[in-house]
């Protein structure tokens, strides 16, 4: 039997969710594949698209998604209830990476982080990154698109365009090995699946901040921050997140800081 059958096999048997799964060996971003098919008919259910390899994978802000030896790369198309849309979009960001964390230290049985808003962080660095796209058939029916690329085996010594050591989460199964790559999606999207079917519940805001600070990397460390608009650096303290989901920072001697249009550049000391 090939690998992508194993795989696929391995996938299917594993998913405890009613879900659609489709794969391709080879396109250029699942995010924008299923995208296009949303826009075409509002999905009823969930979707999974997972791909061997993408030439034209996104992150977020524009940025460019950099094959690695080995990863998983699969998007995740849902119906975007009103429920989902009253949350704040940095909050489904933020949820969606904390999911997939959560998955992946249960495979790694080691813990896996979350670096603010949904860089999934294991090892000193970016294992992971996440972008949630939305779209809107003719008939108004909304979707949601949840696309995850995963390295599970990279060479030492990457780093993202930002600077950022590039990892991949210490597994004590092969990675390479697709019977183990099957049932790890499957854990993955089960849980993406779960999460967001948490965030309709009405306590969903509450119980999320009580778990962020499990998953933040850099909680209660003192991190450089850039904003976008200005370029302009702060140092602070990284105290958590708000209800929208905006990372607080706390500088010395003054009152907490919310910053909604920026990004992490480093760790103080680094």
């Amino acid at each position: 039997m090939s690998d992508s059958c194993v795989f696929l096999t391995a996938l299917k048997s594993s998913l405890t969710h009613a879900v659609d799964v489709r794969w391709v060996r080879e396109t250029g971003s699942t995010n924008d594949d299923l995208k296009l098919w949303a826009h075409k008919r509002g999905f009823d259910k969930p979707v999974l698209l997972t791909a061997d390899y993408q030439t034209a994978g996104r992150g977020t802000r524009g940025r460019v998604w950099r094959n690695v030896r080995q990863s998983l790369i699969f998007s995740v198309g849902l119906p975007f209830t009103a429920a989902l849309r009253a949350r704040a979009p940095g909050l489904l960001s933020i949820a969606a990476a904390m999911g997939a964390a959560g998955a992946l230290s249960r495979a790694a049985m080691r813990k896996v982080f979350v670096k603010w808003p949904n860089d999934v962080w294991a090892e000193g660095g970016k294992v992971g990154g996440i972008l949630l796209e939305s779209v809107q058939d003719d008939e108004g029916r909304s979707s949601l698109i949840i696309g995850i690329g995963l390295n599970l085996e990279v060479e030492s010594g990457g780093t993202t365009s930002s600077g950022w050591p590039i990892r991949a989460p210490a597994f004590l199964m092969n990675p390479r090995d697709p019977q183990f790559r099957g049932e790890l999606l499957a854990m993955l999207v089960d849980d993406l699946l779960e999460v967001f079917k948490s965030l309709e519940e009405e306590d969903a805001v509450g119980r999320l901040f009580e778990r962020w600070r499990l998953y933040d990397a850099f909680y209660g460390k003192e991190v450089l921050w850039r904003e976008l608009d200005s370029g302009r650096t702060v140092l602070g303290i990284d105290c958590g997140i708000d209800a929208e989901g905006r990372l607080i920072m706390q500088r010395s001697g003054a009152e907490g800081l919310h910053f909604l249009s920026g990004e992490l550049v480093s760790l103080a000391n680094s």
